[in-house]
């Protein structure tokens, strides 16, 4: 269940049985961590699901979500685990609680990341290496080393790390690809400013205004008629 489905459901419920301003505090924490808030969760659910059917009990989700940095109460815990345990088996799925957390993307950006991956994707196969990324990739307008908290090489390590995440065989499909940026767009608030990340990170030309690429050399001409 996506962000926007859980709050379109949550106004038929009780307020006091209302999930929506836990998962909204939640999503606050996670959001000032950038993507890696949203990815550091995941990852913190995979490595305590030993069974590997993506699932955890109460006990287990309350543990998680504490160790990731969430001061909850008790009841805020009651909260998310009976609205996410809809079948009342005493277990939740953590992939779609993280979804849920995380939002959708919207097709603006999604058709952003879809140029990004066709840039990088010559063969038109659907499929790109891992190293077309180190070699295409500009690191300079990701949010993360704009504001000075990862560097160069600490954001290249994080893309080895997490581009290729579906099936780990060193290939990139645009189904991975684009849950890194869903992961990534969750953390940026406009669209002007998403439109931009991608434009200088992957050198598409083109946007106007704010979100125009500015990391392409432009030549400033004068016309005969003056313009």
């Amino acid at each position: 269940m996506s962000f926007q489905e859980a709050k379109q459901y949550a106004k038929s419920m009780d307020e006091t049985a209302n999930p929506m301003p836990v998962l909204e505090k939640i999503r606050a924490t996670l959001k000032k961590r950038g993507a890696n808030g949203i990815r550091g969760l995941g990852r913190l659910f995979r490595r305590m699901d030993d069974s590997g059917d993506r699932k955890l009990g109460r006990g287990e989700f309350e543990w998680g979500l504490r160790e990731n940095g969430h001061n909850l109460s008790k009841d805020d815990f009651d909260r998310i685990f009976k609205y996410f345990d809809r079948n009342n088996d005493g277990v939740i799925r953590y992939d779609e609680f993280v979804r849920g957390i995380r939002g959708p993307m919207n097709d603006f950006r999604k058709g952003f990341v879809l140029l990004a991956f066709q840039k990088l994707d010559k063969t038109g196969e659907g499929i790109v290496d891992i190293n077309d990324l180190i070699d295409t990739y500009d690191v300079s307008f990701h949010p993360k080393f704009k504001d000075g908290s990862m560097t160069k090489e600490e954001i290249l390590g994080e893309f080895m790390q997490q581009w290729d995440t579906c099936i780990k065989d060193g290939r990139v499909t645009f189904e991975e690809f684009c849950e890194y940026y869903t992961d990534v767009s969750a953390s940026v608030d406009k669209d002007s400013y998403f439109e931009l990340m991608i434009r200088n990170a992957w050198h598409i030309e083109g946007g106007e205004g704010a979100s125009a690429n500015t990391t392409i050399p432009r030549t400033l001409v004068t016309h005969a008629d003056g313009t």
